[in-house]
């Protein structure tokens, strides 16, 4: 029997730190709104104490489980926490409905948002100054 995403033994949330300011969450699996609350609250406890000019949320590999109150109170979480100036999406580098409502949820906290299909593209956009 193939190990999908679904056992319980596999993280949904990786966070990973970098040398120039980004932080990156990575988020797979069924996003719940238990599991978007645990991954900004782990996001916000990485940051801590730490410069953060960027954070990079990928979700490629991933389904959309929760409420939109869910996802709001997650990005205000991670805006209050961490005050990043730029914030990249990778998925499908399109503006869905999810997008939109994080956009305009940092926006409300003056950081800019922007989607990518590219990881690469995503880290470029956030190292510019």
């Amino acid at each position: 029997m193939p190990l999908d995403n679904n056992t319980p033994d596999v993280d949904q949330v990786h966070i990973e730190t970098d040398i120039h300011g980004i932080l990156t969450l990575r988020l797979r699996g069924e996003l719940t709104g238990d599991v978007l609350h645990r991954a900004a609250e782990r996001l916000a406890a990485a940051g801590q104490d730490k410069r953060v000019d960027g954070v990079l949320i990928e979700s490629k590999d991933s389904s959309v489980a929760y409420e939109i109150p869910d996802l709001v109170a997650a990005i205000e979480h991670i805006m209050e926490e961490l005050s990043p100036r730029r914030c990249a999406h990778v998925s499908q580098g399109e503006r869905t409905r999810p997008y939109m409502i994080m956009e305009s949820t940092a926006r409300a906290f003056a950081v800019k948002l922007q989607p990518f299909a590219c990881e690469m593209e995503a880290r470029a956009w956030l190292l510019r100054r």
